[in-house]
């Protein structure tokens, strides 16, 4: 899956970088919001703003825990 959001593609490099087994916290959550991203941004929107915001949320929880990088 090509990302379609800088996070997602951030996340993807990350655990390749770090070499990050298929079932990391980092790699789930990134595939989590790209599907989200990409349902929020369809034609026909199949994923609401709440449930995009959720995965999001989620996505930059993982990112900052793995990182370091403060939340806010």
């Amino acid at each position: 899956m090509t990302p379609q959001t800088e996070l997602g593609a951030r996340m993807w490099e990350r655990a390749d970088t770090d070499g990050l087994p298929a079932d990391h916290e980092l790699r789930q959550r990134a595939q989590q919001f790209e599907t989200a991203a990409a349902g929020f941004f369809a034609d026909e929107q199949t994923v609401s703003v709440r449930q995009f915001a959720g995965a999001w949320a989620r996505a930059r929880r993982a990112w900052c825990e793995h990182t370091g990088e403060t939340l806010v």
